[in-house]
């Protein structure tokens, strides 16, 4: 059943490489979140299963669990944790210019860090899947990564440590 769920997401990812490309998402203007201090996140699920879905036109799916994403700066550590045992943590969006962006323990857009950053995912039996369908249509998943670029278009970069730094 793994394997084939595998091969299944294999073949959706292939045939998306050869598709047109899809437009930007809806960009991250909203308000600043200035943390001046440590900042912890966790999210620790025994059985799991986290879902997120959207449909139609247009349409865009955010799953954002123990993540920043936007515009965040915060003015010391950083520590991001998911844990979780049964697992299935799933994103998808349908429709067409629609969008399904997946953070776990993450940080995506303009996110600074002026301190140290940890961040962790630990999954137990696991299937973390993250996909959109429809024409135009874009998945973007980060799992305790970064993520620096605010349209979360495909060529942006993604590592480890310290967040986004302009």
């Amino acid at each position: 059943m793994k394997a084939l769920s595998i091969i299944a997401l294999a073949a959706l990812s292939a045939a998306a490489a050869h598709a047109s490309p899809p437009p930007p998402p809806p960009s991250s203007s909203g308000p600043a979140i200035v943390i001046n201090g440590n900042s912890a996140q966790s999210v620790t699920s025994m059985f799991s299963a986290f879902r997120n879905n959207s449909n139609g036109s247009d349409s865009g799916a955010y799953q954002n669990v123990s993540s920043n994403a936007g515009n965040v700066t915060i003015n010391g550590n950083s520590t991001q944790g998911t844990s979780a045992g049964g697992s299935d943590v799933a994103n998808h969006s349908t429709g067409s210019n629609s969008y399904a962006s997946q953070n776990l323990s993450s940080n995506v857009g303009n996110v600074t860090i002026n301190g140290n950053s940890t961040q962790t995912t630990g999954l137990m039996m696991s299937y973390v899947a993250n996909w959109s369908t429809g024409k135009n249509s874009m998945a973007v998943q980060n799992l305790a990564s970064n993520n620096g670029c605010v349209t979360c278009n495909a060529t942006s970069s993604s590592g480890h440590g310290g967040g986004h730094h302009d």
